[in-house]
């Protein structure tokens, strides 16, 4: 008996998995922020990183796992590839392997200057390989994955995934898009379906910025990226601790995120004036500066029916509360919102006939995508655009909503 109980603590098997690293990630169009912010923002997924080899060292892990994109651009820079064999040093003077697969921004076409790892980082090259490593104790792990050789990979790579057997535990390591996911370049797509099929035991998934558990069984996660780069990478960033103890299967989420992006609501009476505002605005800020992380604030104003606040108004509300004193944490607000409320009963029969049209076809209407498809597809403006989260899309229509509510009272 205690003979079968040290062979299934043997054949335990813990390591970190983080994607979307981004490090040298630019930060632009963030107007008015100090320079000392800029540089602790411009600094976060550095920090993050760091976070995540300290975590690997601290938990003794037996390796690490990097799904792709682990620099922001196909010309990264020789500072920032120094800084990561820095830390890939680290994890080799407490014999910790990397295993890392590139994605579509870190893809092996671009162009720079090579830098040579240590020998505990091992790279998947352009086409799907196998790569095995083994504890002391003898227990060993097939990890399956492949390098971006070019930025767009369209090809369905799940099926060049095939299980080598000979070893107790297999994990592939892949940066895709899951089917069904229309918010991000469908890159290597698969589907759940597929990845079930190659009986795996762990699926260390990239390119979805969004922390989500897509299957128990198999275990699927995409861990988000480590650190969020704006307002649609919001909330808490991080990596995965993943720990298999024979058949068992555990997995924990490691808080990376050196800078948090939020959003906060604020509900606003139509008799209050700029000093009750102000201080329900300090209010949220000191409340958040307890937390005793930083934040990139975006404070939404709920008016009820008043406006009462043009935008010069709340730009320099904004300038106001940018110009409090910061602390080495800090909260900075970067943009204030009116959220004005329609003032109409969608269910009420005496509305206008118009305006209860607006209303009903803004409801049903699911289809933001088709017709914002014009602007995606159009040479010039596509390289601007980002994809729109589903809260956006609900946003744009309420805003579209509002305006022709407005247009219609000012010219009865």
């Amino acid at each position: 008996m205690l003979k079968e109980i040290e062979v299934i603590l043997l054949s335990g098997m813990k390591f970190i998995h983080a994607a979307d690293l981004h490090l040298d990630s630019p930060f632009s169009g963030l107007k008015d922020m100090p320079s000392s912010i800029l540089k602790e923002l411009r600094e976060s997924p550095f920090k993050a990183f760091q976070t995540i080899i300290n975590e690997a060292i601290s938990r003794q892990v037996d390796f690490i796992v990097l799904s792709g994109d682990l620099f922001d651009g196909e010309n990264r820079s020789l500072r920032t590839q120094v800084r990561f064999r820095t830390e890939m040093e680290k994890l080799q003077q407490h014999q910790i392997p990397a295993y890392i697969i590139h994605g579509n921004h870190d893809h092996l076409s671009g162009s720079w200057i090579t830098v040579e790892l240590p020998d505990n980082v091992h790279v998947f090259s352009g086409q799907t390989e196998v790569k095995r490593f083994e504890k002391i104790d003898g227990t060993t792990v097939h990890l399956y994955g492949f390098s971006y050789p070019r930025r767009q990979v369209r090809e369905r790579m799940i099926e060049t995934y095939i299980k080598a057997e000979g070893a107790d535990y297999h994990i592939g390591l892949l940066h895709g898009n899951l089917e069904g996911n229309s918010e991000h370049s469908p890159y290597a797509p698969f589907s759940l379906k597929e990845l079930a099929a190659k009986d795996f035991d762990y699926w260390a998934l990239g390119h979805i910025h969004k922390h989500q558990v897509v299957s128990e069984d198999p275990l699927v996660i995409y861990p988000g990226n480590i650190q969020g780069r704006n307002r649609k990478e919001s909330g808490v960033k991080g990596c995965m601790l993943i720990e298999f103890d024979g058949d068992m299967k555990r997995h924990s989420f490691i808080e990376t995120s050196e800078v948090i992006w939020e959003s906060e609501t604020i509900e606003r009476s139509a008799e209050g004036g700029f000093d009750a505002l102000f201080k329900q605005c300090k209010e949220v800020i000191e409340r958040k500066g307890f937390d005793g992380r930083s934040f990139l604030l975006e404070l939404k104003l709920d008016a009820g029916d008043a406006a009462g606040a043009s935008g010069e108004y709340l730009e320099e509300l904004t300038r106001i509360l940018q110009e409090e004193d910061q602390g080495e944490s800090f909260v900075w607000v970067y943009k204030i919102k009116l959220i004005q409320s329609i003032p109409m009963n969608r269910s009420n029969e005496s509305i206008s006939p118009f305006l209860a049209e607006v209303s009903r076809l803004a409801s049903e209407f699911d289809d933001t995508e088709a017709a914002l498809a014009p602007l995606y597809i159009h040479p010039g403006a596509r390289r601007f655009l980002d994809s729109i989260e589903p809260d956006e899309h609900r946003e744009l229509l309420d805003d579209a909503e509002r305006w022709l509510f407005h247009v219609f009272e000012a010219n009865k």
